[in-house]
């Protein structure tokens, strides 16, 4: 008895690593038979996190090129995929990213840098209107990912990037529901028109957009207080650990997932395929199944 459960444990820690899915514990594979929601993050989750730049425009008298390095000056700063993109699209250009003096990253929000003594804010527009920066209306509805800068509280440009669904996307939501696990949600940081697009492409119901890491925390504690609610929330960057740590189990994505997100996590996908999600409940439930298995057969 005291042999055969351990080794139960150990041979379902083993078939999953066969898998590229790696448990931290034998704990992990008990707790995620016990699933019944799972929870997303967007980029780099469920989308491959290979932004491409599609235009680039620059407001109120900026020239193009300058606009572009003073952005790719301060997304240097940065390890996000957008700010990746973004300088990759400056560079290939063949224009030469400005030096940096000083350097924030605001969570959620972007960045605020200094380049060449004056103040510049590159990020999402929740950014611009916290520092009461006003910019074209339309920018805020647009379905894409969407840049803005600002040099000395005045609006200067923005770039438009797309990223795409990974291959398995859809399908790894299709296997969740086919094992009975059919409250699925999208926790984002991206605008809620794209996030709210993302969803309906993949068959998800509830898509939040907009949010900051508090407000992903808030989100899966509201969860979390359901009577019987288990919760897996499935996530890759640094701003993903919090809300990692407080669900029943987390998912982090190994590939291109931060150190954080991974040292946290309860369970890693190395593959970064999230219809991997899907495979790791079906070997946590065979693996209960071949250690009660044991127990009677012991006994």
């Amino acid at each position: 008895l005291v042999v055969s459960i351990p080794l139960g444990y150990f041979g379902g820690i083993g078939a999953a690593s066969r898998h590229g899915i790696l448990f931290k514990g034998g704990n992990y594979l008990d707790a995620i038979t016990r699933v019944n929601t799972v929870v997303f993050d967007k980029t780099g989750t469920l989308t491959r996190g290979e932004f491409e730049v599609r235009e680039a425009h620059a407001g109120n008298g900026f020239e193009a090129d300058t606009m572009l390095a003073i952005v790719a000056a301060a997304e240097g700063n940065s390890t996000h995929p957008v700010a990746k993109a973004v300088v990759r699209y400056v560079r290939l250009r063949g224009i030469e990213p400005l030096a940096v003096t000083e350097a924030k990253e605001l969570p959620g929000h972007g960045l605020s840098v200094c380049v060449d003594g004056r103040e510049v804010l590159v990020g999402n527009t929740r950014l611009l209107d916290a520092n009461g920066v006003t910019y074209p209306a339309g920018l805020a509805s647009v379905p894409e990912t969407v840049v803005v800068c600002a040099v000395d509280g005045v609006y200067a440009g923005y770039l438009l990037l797309a990223d795409a669904p990974k291959e398995d996307a859809a399908d790894a939501i299709a296997a969740l529901k086919s094992l009975n696990i059919n409250n699925i949600e999208v926790l984002s940081g991206d605008k809620q028109a794209i996030v709210t697009k993302l969803a309906k492409s993949l068959g998800i119901d509830k898509a939040y957009g907009d949010l900051l890491p508090a407000d992903k925390v808030a989100r899966l504690e509201e969860l979390k207080a359901e009577p019987g609610r288990k919760v897996a929330f499935a996530g890759d960057g640094i701003n993903d650990a919090p809300v990692l740590a407080l669900a029943d189990v987390g998912i982090a994505m190994g590939e291109l997932g931060s150190d954080a997100a991974i040292e946290i996590a309860d369970v890693v996908i190395q593959t970064d395929q999230p219809g991997k999600i899907a495979t790791a409940v079906k070997i946590g439930k065979a693996t209960r199944c071949v250690v009660w298995q044991n127990i009677a057969l012991a006994f």
